[in-house]
């Protein structure tokens, strides 16, 4: 029995075998660089695609904007020419009447312009009130009304080509009205390459042979007036003054009308009217209509993208851009209306197009320091 008693011994349990304790866990240091990376690349991939919307918008608005200039043009000197209306008692009468046409195409822009905004349904903020529009629009329907009416008066005695080679030193006065009235600075490329592109259009006019003092002077208030339009414009269509195209051509477009009907009261008088009146004696006055339909249509077309390339771009791009225009609307005229074109008029013109390429490529606005402070801080 005691050697039973002392046969076992206790049995001491067996402890578990130690386990290494798990590592601690290292923060992904590089799927965080990789995401941050990912975002920023995300981000950089956005804004490429922003800024090449942007370049193919502002390239579709330039290319519309040559279309519709240069056919505006070719339409108004279509139907000084060929605007005829016909009665049996007094003859043949041509629509000459470059007041009256232009507030047409006024009322045409109008017109259109309501519409849209009635059919976008956009809200476009609180209209401006009538001393808002007569202190910010009217200076610009004045300016707009006065160069274009200016310039329809000048086909009445040149030619189309003629016209746009005088128009040719709108760059160089747009730059220094800019100068003047919002005291920017533009650099040395610029200065250089102003006489080039404007004196090559002006070589053009050397040999023209449809020269007119009256038409030429109509032509060169036109082109000041220009530039002072697109000085008034681009700082109505600035992002701060929340006006877009739409809507400043809706708004200057009655009040251009109607200062040009107030002058063509008094120099054109009512015969336009009369002419445009329908009767049974009376031939060719649907011809006339239509002439006038479709360039009021095509002027509504040309003042938006008009301003659209100056809200893309800048007042001085426009005229120097105005100035590549003139050469392809100089090439139009002669192949619609068979006006006679010179060798020195195709020296020209490549003397002008070489001065566009050295102000687009190198010439434009110094930037003032507070600005690039501004953009520094903007980073």
């Amino acid at each position: 029995m005691a050697s039973r008693a002392a046969a076992k011994p206790a049995e001491v349990p067996l402890k578990p075998a130690r386990t290494a304790s798990p590592a601690p866990k290292e923060k992904n240091v590089t799927g965080a660089v990789g995401g941050a990376q990912a975002q920023v690349a995300k981000g950089t991939q956005g804004s490429r695609g922003k800024e090449r919307q942007e370049q193919i918008a502002t390239f579709a608005a330039v290319a519309f904007w040559f279309i519709f200039n240069i056919s505006l043009s070719t339409l108004t000197k279509w139907t000084f020419l060929f605007g005829e209306v016909c009665t049996s008692a007094e003859g043949c009468k041509q629509f000459r009447f470059p007041l009256t046409l232009t507030a047409v195409h006024m009322l045409f822009s109008w017109a259109m312009c309501r519409i849209y905004i009635a059919v976008d349904g956009r809200s476009r903020g609180p209209w401006l009130t009538a001393s808002e529009q007569i202190r910010k629009i009217v200076p610009l329907a004045t300016c707009f009304a006065a160069s274009v009416a200016m310039g329809n008066q000048s086909l009445k005695y040149i030619y189309p080509s003629f016209n746009q080679m005088l128009g040719s030193m709108s760059p160089l006065i747009t730059v220094l009205m800019s100068i003047a009235l919002l005291q920017k600075q533009y650099n040395t490329w610029t200065w250089i390459s102003m006489p080039v592109l404007c004196g090559g259009l002006a070589l053009c006019s050397v040999h023209e042979v449809h020269f007119h003092i009256v038409g030429g002077l109509f032509a060169t208030g036109a082109t000041v007036l220009r530039g002072a339009k697109s000085i008034i414009q681009g700082k109505l269509l600035d992002k701060g003054a929340k006006i877009d195209s739409v809507a400043l051509l809706c708004y200057m477009a009655p009040w251009s009308a109607f200062l040009l009907l107030g002058v063509a009261a008094f120099t054109e008088g009512f015969e336009p009217f009369v002419l445009l009146t329908p009767g049974s004696e009376k031939t060719g006055v649907f011809r006339v209509w239509g002439l006038l339909v479709v360039g009021g249509l095509t002027a509504c077309l040309l003042n938006l993208t008009n301003f659209l390339v100056t809200s893309y771009t800048s007042a001085v791009t426009l005229q120097v851009l105005g100035n590549v225009k003139c050469c392809l609307s100089i090439a139009v005229s002669v192949a619609v209306f068979r006006n006679p074109l010179h060798i020195i008029q195709g020296v020209g013109v490549a003397i002008c197009l070489f001065g566009v390429g050295l102000y687009n490529r190198y010439g434009g606005p110094v930037q003032k320091l507070s600005d690039k402070g501004a953009g520094v801080k903007a980073q």
